[in-house]
């Protein structure tokens, strides 16, 4: 069995090993669209970014890929760790692929100066029982972490739902003003989409002792939405406004793939000196009314929520979020 690093311009190469994430992901979720090609090979194909993405494939004798790893090193910031996803084929596995591909890993990072390589596992709850994730981790030396849980929203909500929400919602963010656009954001807010951006790496709960803060600018925010662009991703983001100091204070986006019927609800984040506002209630609620209007043909919307994330999970399971998966955040000290 042979790793090697597939190259995103080999149309071939990186179609067999598209194919292997895409298998892997109906295993788990066969009715949700996820990961288009075109999305991840716009990732993989992202040079001198913040983040470098290293696609691997264990290949046979064949040269059939049998399993693969998406492997990320961040460049900027947290020079200390590396990420790991491996998936490998249903019929090949337990003939130690999965195992060759984190040695590999391993390997890579070490090699770029790093001490730690961290993963995420994703159990839905139907497999809860006969998953392996948690006993192939610990067998490569991983302890986990951070537990937390993926969460779907099927679309429309029910409108009553949503207007006892708004009108909780009125009552508490007198001083705020709510607005929602479609990304990128207006120049005018870039110092406050940065500052945002900064606390989201150090306000949101990380398991990880040695997670640093994490650098944002200009030249940063640029290549984000270029990568979206190049992704086919729409994005749209609502905000909150606090009226006395004119700042953008919290924020919540929803990414959408062309194919424009599923979308995922990535970052939330009210800074902590406006939280008690119900300001992360507010702009998730705007995102969504925003979202149905531009794109009314998305019928799913997934999530993650940190297990210790309190006021974030009330206020999806507010919305209607059902909790579908468990996931745990695995890292791996490389000097043990």
């Amino acid at each position: 069995m042979e790793i090697r690093r597939t190259d995103p311009g080999d149309a071939s190469a990186f179609t067999d090993w598209y194919a292997l994430l895409r298998a892997t992901d109906l295993e788990r979720w066969p009715d949700v669209a996820g990961w288009d090609e075109q999305t991840v090979k716009a990732m993989a194909s992202l040079r001198d970014g913040a983040t470098e993405f290293q696609c691997l494939a264990a290949l046979d004798e064949d040269g059939l890929t049998r399993g693969i790893g998406l492997f990320e090193l961040p460049r900027r910031d947290n020079l200390h760790g590396a990420s790991l996803d491996v998936r490998v084929d249903l019929d090949h596995r337990r003939r130690g692929i999965g195992t060759a591909i984190v040695a590999e890993a391993h390997h890579r990072a070490r090699a770029a100066g790093r001490t730690a390589l961290g993963g995420i596992s994703e159990v839905p709850t139907a497999r809860r029982d006969t998953d392996v994730s948690a006993q192939f981790a610990l067998s490569q030396g991983f302890s986990a972490i951070q537990g937390s849980h993926r969460r779907h929203l099927p679309l429309p909500v029910d409108p009553d739902r949503l207007a006892d929400l708004r009108d909780e919602v009125a009552k508490l963010t007198v001083g705020y003003r709510i607005f929602a656009f479609t990304a990128p954001w207006p120049s005018e807010y870039l110092n406050d989409q940065c500052e945002l951006a900064r606390r989201m790496s150090t306000d949101a709960p990380n398991a990880d002792a040695r997670h640093e803060e994490e650098v944002w600018d200009a030249a940063r925010v640029k290549e984000m939405d270029d990568l979206l662009l190049a992704q086919g991703l729409l994005k749209v983001t609502a905000v909150a406004e606090h009226l006395e100091s004119g700042r953008l204070v919290a924020f919540s986006e929803i990414a959408v793939p062309e194919h424009r019927t599923e979308g995922w609800q990535w970052a939330t984040l009210v800074l902590r000196e406006h939280r008690g506002h119900r300001l992360g209630l507010a702009v998730k609620l705007a995102n969504l009314d925003y979202l149905t209007t531009t794109v009314p043909t998305v019928r799913l919307l997934t999530t993650s929520n940190a297990a210790e994330n309190a006021p974030m999970i009330d206020v999806n399971r507010a919305m209607g979020f059902e909790e579908v998966a468990e996931q745990t955040v695995w890292l791996k000290d490389l000097d043990a």
